[in-house]
């Protein structure tokens, strides 16, 4: 994990306390310039990888399709189509028996010998309904599906929490198993996952049996992303890597752009599934293009698989082998080797200075982070900052295909809006800072949820609006929040504390359906809690420190001089 967390900051910020990561660095550094820097190896994994979150994106967003509202029509118990009297359809019949008070209720009306009682409809009350048909005609869904309205509408909302819940465990769980066997095997079984789970769940004769296979498509789905974005981070050098970050950042709306023209296109949801998941066939094509980390490779003594890795880099940019070599036997090999143990005066230097590693390790710990007043007000204030803004991210973009006019064209419109706040947030936080922006941002975002709710509903495009902007806010503040965290936490623990306020943004994701479900009691209600706790989560960020331009703590007490 130390090889890992100084591959993530520049040489000036690694801790003091390990002297030789600092120096193993700038030679790994070295290597990847010999090797052409930036060059055709690398544009060429950075297409596969962008590909692949595109992609991934398109089956992940298609939860918003697979539970939308599907219009049904209620029917009384025992319902004899021969007793429906002449002068009427059975459709016009069906919709004058349903109570129009509740959409759940429908008129059990008396009948007579031959027909019946339409005289009666005034004086029945109206009962639970208990059967129910559908109208697919314009799409389905797992609501249509299932059964999942009037008493069992709540359940939907199990089903997006199952999902959200496999993304924590995957994240959590491929980043340790990552770490064990490596980024590149990872991947594959995460993709071997995500689409053996999607077969499954969409054929599951249950709901039960769905929820379980959504999961493990969920758990896939976040592992195998995972998975790449380490090795494309892991494949660059320092300067190109908050570039690629952007363009990671991008694809992921691009992908869901693509989504909704392929469900205007697809309306079925199990067909939509099977297309979504398609693509991701084509990178098994790949088995045995797609290289392992070097990085992770040396750290794990594999010497001579890195050093293959890194020769087929170097040939693909056009770049001699024979420097690059050079640097890789005589200072980063030499030097793994010349760590070991080499007489006892050389192991007694070695033991003192892991002791000493160890005690600057025990020490600084993301325990740490909770034991010291200032610096926990700091964590959960990001936490905090971090669970509202996944909450609000997919609670908005789920309730998008629920809102009036089209749902193809409101989902769209969700995820084009990601792509200027992507890049207005970057001139925001270059000009004013990352805190006061990320403020800005959530307010902003927060105000136009609860005013999306109040405005006029005789046009549909007004709210949209409204609820486009409040995306766009949070996608904003999303962005700033991720950067603010990493210059805010320690390096000595930085991964930690990201993968922990990772763990917050998916708590909050989670969160989403079922503050969704609070339309059932009102339908101002979700947007309305989601605006208020951006608003509130806002403010909180004026707490934060500015680092903007400062030097990044190394532990935990630099943290606490903030």
């Amino acid at each position: 994990m130390d090889e890992a967390t100084t591959d993530f900051v520049s040489d000036e910020e690694k801790p003091e306390v390990i002297p030789e990561a600092s120096s193993k660095n700038l030679d790994i550094e070295d290597v990847f310039e010999e090797c052409g820097g930036y060059g055709y190896f690398q544009l060429f994994l950075t297409l596969v990888i962008v590909f692949f979150v595109i992609v991934n994106a398109m089956l992940y967003m298609s939860m918003v399709y697979i539970g939308v509202q599907i219009p049904f029509t209620c029917f009384p118990p025992e319902l004899n189509s021969s007793l429906i009297p002449e002068n009427i359809t059975s459709e016009e019949f069906l919709e004058v028996l349903n109570y129009k008070i509740d959409e759940c209720s429908v008129i059990d009306l008396q009948q007579d010998d031959s027909s019946y009682d339409l005289s009666s409809i005034n004086s029945t009350k109206p009962r639970n309904c208990e059967r129910r048909r559908f109208d697919t005609r314009d799409m389905s869904s797992i609501v249509s599906e299932f059964d999942l309205v009037c008493e069992r509408r709540w359940l939907k909302n199990t089903a997006f929490s199952a999902l959200f819940i496999g993304c924590l465990v995957g994240s959590l769980g491929f980043g340790i198993l990552a770490d064990r066997f490596g980024r590149r095997r990872l991947f594959f079984v995460g993709l071997v996952i995500t689409l053996a789970a999607n077969t499954i769940k969409v054929n599951s004769p249950s709901l039960l049996l769905f929820n379980i296979a959504y999961f493990f498509e969920g758990l896939g789905q976040s592992g195998s992303y995972f998975c790449t974005y380490s090795l494309m981070i892991e494949m660059l050098c320092l300067q190109h890597r908050m570039p690629l970050n952007f363009t990671l950042h991008t694809a992921f709306p691009i992908g869901s752009m693509c989504l909704a023209g392929i469900a205007y296109a697809i309306r079925d949801w199990q067909h939509l599934q099977y297309a979504a998941s398609l693509p991701h066939l084509f990178f098994f094509l790949l088995w045995t293009w797609l290289p392992e980390s070097p990085r992770w490779l040396l750290s794990k003594k594999r010497y001579e698989e890195a050093e293959n890795i890194l020769k087929r880099m170097a040939i693909s940019n056009k770049r001699g082998v024979d420097g690059m070599l050079k640097i890789l036997r005589e200072d980063v090999i030499g030097r793994e080797k010349g760590t070991e143990l080499n007489g006892k005066a050389e192991a007694l230097i070695a033991n003192n200075q892991t002791n000493s590693a160890a005690k600057a390790r025990k020490t600084n710990t993301i325990f740490d982070l909770i034991r010291k007043p200032h610096t926990a007000m700091l964590s959960i204030n990001i936490w905090f900052c971090w669970f509202v803004n996944s909450m609000l991210y997919y609670g908005v973009t789920m309730n998008s295909v629920d809102m009036a006019g089209s749902r193809y064209l409101n989902f769209f419109l969700m995820s084009l809006i990601e792509l200027p706040a992507c890049i207005v947030c970057s001139y925001f936080f270059h000009w004013f800072g990352h805190r006061k922006p990320i403020c800005f941002f959530m307010i902003f975002g927060g105000i136009n949820c609860i005013a999306s709710n109040f405005v006029s509903k005789d046009s549909s495009w007004f709210p949209l609006i409204l609820a486009v902007l409040g995306k766009f806010g949070c996608t904003a503040s999303f962005d700033g929040i991720y950067l603010l965290s990493a210059e805010i936490f320690p390096t000595i623990i930085r991964i930690s504390c990201m993968g922990t306020a990772s763990t917050f943004g998916r708590l909050g994701a989670v969160s989403a359906p079922p503050i969704l479900g609070l339309t059932s009691y009102a339908s101002w209600l979700p947007l309305s809690v989601f605006g208020v706790l951006g608003i509130v989560s806002g403010l909180l960020t004026l707490l934060l420190p500015e680092v903007k331009d400062a030097s990044l703590p190394q532990t935990v007490e630099d943290m606490e001089k903030l």
